[in-house]
């Protein structure tokens, strides 16, 4: 039941408005800063921007659908994205264009609400030089937590577009497939935030921020996709062009 009735709000919500923030944010102090300048803004086109993290020297995960247009929902030219590591008002740890791309060859971003489009809005990105650990740390991918682990969200938003904020006491309200819905709301401009919870090895990015949505119940959640299941097909399918995966077509896309 748990899985038809979280499908079925997710088909629902994903079409309305987004989402009030469900936990407070802050910004981050100065040593949690320190520890996540990993995380950075990935640019597009000098006008807008999401939120991605490095996973080793010089690939990045974010979501797909920031990688398309958000009208015409056509793929954005490679050389307009630009990944900036730690930026904290004016100083950054990092900055690298990037080189290749990849999107799981099934992603579709068309505008429509859909949930298996949005179980596949995950993407990798190959930057054009590496960012050593000493200039910011990659984080190591791992699986989906035990539910009553807590999540840490850091992502760049619309009303903190300079800086990045913690949402750190996150819950797992309900896995479906690939989608977890978390209990904490996001702003525009999350998209792609790592998700992170303690692991094995430390630290762990286990998903990224892709939309909002709601439980059957109505609670207000964030819809994160898992990564760890899609790493290695993407690597191996980095190309040098965001690839087409829609036509070209008006509209307001639904994700975040």
């Amino acid at each position: 039941m748990l899985r038809l009735a979280l499908s079925l709000a997710l088909a629902v919500l994903l079409t309305g408005p987004a989402v009030a923030d469900g936990r407070e944010r802050r910004l981050l102090t100065d040593a949690e800063a320190e520890t996540f300048r990993g995380v950075g803004r990935l640019n597009v086109s000098g006008r807008r921007f999401c939120t991605a993290a490095l996973i080793s020297e010089r690939l990045v995960l974010t979501a797909a659908h920031c990688l398309y247009h958000p009208r015409t929902f056509r793929p954005v030219p490679i050389t307009a994205l630009r990944f900036v590591a730690g930026q904290r008002i004016e100083a950054v740890a990092a900055v690298r264009d990037v080189a290749r791309v990849a999107v799981p060859p099934d992603f579709v971003f068309d505008g429509e609400p859909s949930f298996e489009h949005l179980r596949r809005d995950v993407a990798l990105l190959e930057l054009d030089a590496p960012i050593l650990a000493h200039e910011a740390p990659a984080y190591p991918v791992g699986p989906s937590p035990a539910p009553e682990a807590v999540i840490e969200i850091v992502s760049y938003a619309r009303d903190r577009a300079q800086a990045a904020s913690l949402q750190d006491g996150c819950r797992i309200g309900a896995v479906v497939t690939e989608v977890a819905a978390l209990d904490c709301g996001v702003n525009l401009g999350a998209s792609g935030a790592p998700v992170f919870a303690l692991g094995k090895a430390g630290r762990e990015l286990w998903a990224v921020v892709s939309s909002t949505g709601a439980l059957a119940d109505g609670s207000d959640v964030t819809l994160a996709v898992r990564v760890a299941p899609e790493i290695a097909a993407l690597e191996a399918a980095l190309a040098p062009e965001v690839p087409v995966r829609a036509p070209p077509g008006e509209g307001r896309p639904r994700p975040r």
